[in-house]
């Protein structure tokens, strides 16, 4: 919060919530990326196709879909086994994740399906290996999880968004015509709130403990009790109580 204009009648100050722009449009781009990769690069579900040509050949299509219906075709030839990889989170959360052995590379399958999913496509798959059967198809699906993951996405999004968007207030005093006015302007829209100024009761400084510090904000104090923030925003003390106290020398309160 900075005092941009001072003359005898007339005190103006002007509050830009530079942290909340800062933070709110990383969030936003952040899980932007990550909205577009959920919903082009990661698989939404898979089929795997596959024919026996002979006792010791055996030729295998792997489809996957993302979310938006886009299909992407690998050829795999000669499947020796598919197992289940166990990870470790660092909470000791568990995921688990198929993955299909071949002579020339592994196959990694869907990554956020329950132990039972995969040990029921494993077993299918390791089932056909091991037989004589000519014909094998088996799906996964994780739809619903990376629906409501990119759902929760958005709802981060649209609250970084409503941070990013943080009006600009100004905040002006004239002795001339004994009024406030308090302006916030913002993508959202345009607020003009005026008051005279034989209505301001008196200025405080309010505060809000975070985890490792407290912030300030400067409010008017109408008679009637109501309270009009002049920086919505919390910011550091010093400029917060450097500006009241000009405010309370510009009005010989």
């Amino acid at each position: 919060m900075k005092i941009v204009e001072e003359t005898r009648t007339r005190l103006q100050l002007k509050h830009r919530p530079l942290r909340y722009w800062v933070i709110g449009w990383c969030i936003f781009t952040v899980c932007l990326s990550f909205l577009i990769y959920c919903l082009f690069f990661e698989s939404a579900s898979i089929s795997l196709n596959c024919d026996r040509l002979s006792s010791s050949k055996i030729n295998c299509e792997l489809r996957r879909f993302n979310l938006l219906g886009k299909m992407e075709k690998l050829r795999m030839f000669d499947p020796s086994e598919a197992y289940i990889l166990t990870k470790t989170g660092s909470k000791g959360s568990k995921s688990y994740q198929v993955i299909i052995v071949t002579p020339f590379k592994d196959f990694l399958l869907l990554s956020h399906l329950s132990y039972e999913q995969n040990q029921e496509f494993t077993l299918k798959t390791n089932g056909f290996i091991n037989s004589s059967k000519t014909s094998l198809l088996v799906q996964q699906n994780q739809r619903n999880y990376l629906f409501f993951l990119s759902l929760s996405i958005l709802i981060i999004m649209a609250i970084a968004a409503f941070f990013a968007t943080s009006p600009v207030t100004t905040c002006t005093f004239y002795k001339s015509i004994d009024k406030v006015f308090v302006e916030r302007k913002s993508l959202r829209g345009n607020q003009v709130i005026e008051y005279p100024l034989e209505n301001i009761l008196c200025f405080d400084i309010q505060e809000k403990q975070y985890k490792y510090s407290k912030l300030y904000r400067a409010v008017i104090v109408l008679k009637s009790c109501k309270e009009i923030p002049i920086n919505p925003q919390y910011t550091d003390e010093r400029s917060v109580r450097y500006t009241v106290s000009r405010i309370l020398s510009f009005l010989k309160l």
